[in-house]
């Protein structure tokens, strides 16, 4: 079996979990045996990325979507198609019907009326067509990472028929408890779909509480003008190593209150180090869900875990839950959808 991978942007080449998501797959679908490339963006002298095939063209990532004389010159070559949501994703299906491969479209993002709340009315409802032109072609297979992003695509209409539900795993091993200090962790991308504004009321509210803010992005700027004295910024990030797991491990409670989030792999390497959650994202954590911008719902969340001695019990399920959430579980699922699509050939 040969799989093209499409994508926008590959490693080093990074932006967030997505490209994460697309390395890890183009890693172990190689690991068993499968023929491997990456067509994407990027220095066209990068031929490979420890050990995978890389075809880079030299335009920013956006111009990808005008790709498909590219996509269907390199995918004769190939048996099926994997793509990704956004950029990659329209001219891959284009390039799929031309070529007469099959194409399977991982939904790393998905966000339906929820674009208005992170973009305002002009750019929101430009996203919102974008992205049902986008998703609501005939993919062969499309791929959700979460059940609740499934049922996301119900508000939009797209066709159910041929999606399925396939989680990313997560490399558990380097986020191990320790000793927990008195202060509430976020850990991401500064930017609005994260919450980042709702996270600085919600420190104001609890000045008494020390709350860390690790991660990067274009909010940041203004995060700091606005933050209270008991909001504590940290540039560390995954490459960081030994100090970046470190805050994790001393972190007694992990905080995400998203506006949209397609899964949400900072919660699983939370629940790895042993934090008890709260948070928008629907995924199976011990801790407290609460209401997207429902600032005194999660100041009460918060207030209910600080001290709690049931905090680190939550703490210790996490860690055996987080575990279920393997890459070998969803390599096995996807090379599975892939036997299935060349069946139906």
């Amino acid at each position: 079996m040969k799989v093209l991978i499409t994508h926008e942007l590959f490693m080093p080449d990074f932006a967030g979990g997505g490209e994460k998501l697309v390395y890890e797959m183009a890693k172990n679908l190689q690991a068993r045996g499968i023929e491997v490339a990456v067509l994407t963006t990027g220095d066209p002298k990068v031929k490979s990325y420890e050990g995978i095939r890389t075809i880079r063209m030299p335009i920013n990532r956006f111009m990808m979507n005008l790709s498909w004389r590219k996509i269907v010159k390199v995918a004769k070559n190939f048996d099926i198609i994997q793509t990704s949501t956004y950029n990659a994703a329209f001219p891959s299906y284009i390039a799929g019907k031309i070529a007469g491969k099959p194409v399977s479209c991982f939904v790393l993002g998905m966000y339906g009326k929820r674009w208005l709340r992170m973009r305002g009315l002009l750019f929101g409802t430009v996203s919102r067509i974008v992205e049902r032109v986008i998703l609501k072609r005939a993919y062969d297979k499309l791929l959700f990472i979460s059940e609740y992003s499934r049922k996301w695509g119900k508000e939009i209409k797209i066709n159910m028929k041929n999606t399925g539900v396939i989680s990313p795993g997560v490399d558990v091993s380097s986020y191990k408890p320790k000793k927990k200090e008195n202060f509430v962790l976020f850990s991401g991308r500064f930017a609005k779909q994260k919450g980042v504004y709702t996270i600085l009321k919600v420190a104001k509210r609890m000045p008494d509480i020390k709350f860390v803010l690790m991660g990067w992005g274009e909010e940041e700027d203004k995060m700091r003008e606005l933050a209270s004295p008991n909001a504590e910024f940290s540039s560390l990030r995954l490459k960081d190593g030994k100090k970046f797991f470190d805050v994790y491990a001393r972190a007694p409670i992990f905080f995400m209150p998203s506006v949209a989030e397609s899964f949400g792999i900072t919660i699983i390497e939370a629940m790895a180090a042993g934090c008890a959650v709260v948070s928008t994202i629907d995924l199976p954590y011990k801790g407290k869900h609460v209401k997207v911008d429902d600032v005194n719902g999660m100041v009460k969340a918060l207030r209910s875990l600080v001290h709690n001695p049931e905090t680190a019990k939550m703490g210790k399920e996490n860690i055996r839950r987080a575990k279920t959430f393997t890459w070998k579980r969803f390599t096995d699922k996807l090379v599975s959808v892939y036997e299935d699509m060349l069946r139906k050939l």
